[in-house]
């Protein structure tokens, strides 16, 4: 299913690489609001992130949000509708499914910050962790998923558990009612339908680098 354009204007599909963006877009515009600046220009903004200031207006059009010609954006108000652009102008609960060395940063981290993604459930199958708490979430047993997300439904699992389970714990996420999986593992997950899949394969990213970077040998000395 592909983003649309605002309410009340014919649906304009949007492409990809715009909403690929757009979460650079959000970071920079939070920087640039911790270093004191109130008003951003395209411009601007296009010069930090080395992105042309005209793919900038392009991007945030489609959103029917316009800046001023000389003055561009004051930076709450981009701020605001970038954030709800991106649908962060609600609170996303989360479980997390798997807790490794992955699972456990993750958990961590979000466990620090409930501003968006609220961590409410986290899953293992290790005697040794299950019990363990992050903040005021208690690890569970891998035998109580279904029964807890009926309990606690959730809106994205985060997937960090061993690739030879992960399209099997999928399957059970999918039938108690998840509809968004960040995975975390090298399995496709592409056999579902209505359920957004985001992959975060650190291997893919290696192979693009490496690819980009073979051209360029032999190796410098």
């Amino acid at each position: 299913m592909s983003p649309t354009g605002p309410a009340g204007k014919d649906q304009i599909p949007i492409p990809a690489a715009t909403m690929e963006r757009m979460p650079r877009y959000l970071m920079q515009l939070y920087r640039f609001k911790t270093a004191g600046i109130d008003q951003v220009s395209s411009q601007m903004l296009g010069d930090s992130l080395r992105v042309k200031d005209t793919q900038i207006r392009k991007d945030l059009s489609y959103f029917g949000v316009f800046g001023k010609a000389r003055y561009g954006y004051n930076i709450d108000f981009l701020i605001d509708a970038v954030e709800k652009i991106l649908g962060l102008n609600h609170k996303y609960r989360v479980a997390i499914v798997g807790f490794g060395r992955i699972g456990r940063a993750l958990a961590h981290y979000h466990g620090s910050d409930c501003h968006n993604f609220c961590v409410q459930l986290i899953f293992d199958t290790d005697p040794a962790v299950i019990g363990e708490a992050v903040g005021a979430v208690r690890v569970e047993s891998m035998d109580q998923l279904e029964r807890r997300i009926a309990e606690q439904p959730v809106d994205i699992a985060v997937l960090t558990v061993p690739e030879e389970v992960a399209v099997e714990v999928a399957d059970r996420l999918v039938q108690a009612g998840v509809r968004a999986i960040y995975n975390f593992t090298a399995a496709e997950l592409h056999r579902y339908r209505d359920v957004f899949i985001e992959n975060a394969q650190i291997a893919y990213g290696m192979y693009k680098l490496a690819h980009r970077i073979a051209g360029h040998w032999p190796r410098k000395r």
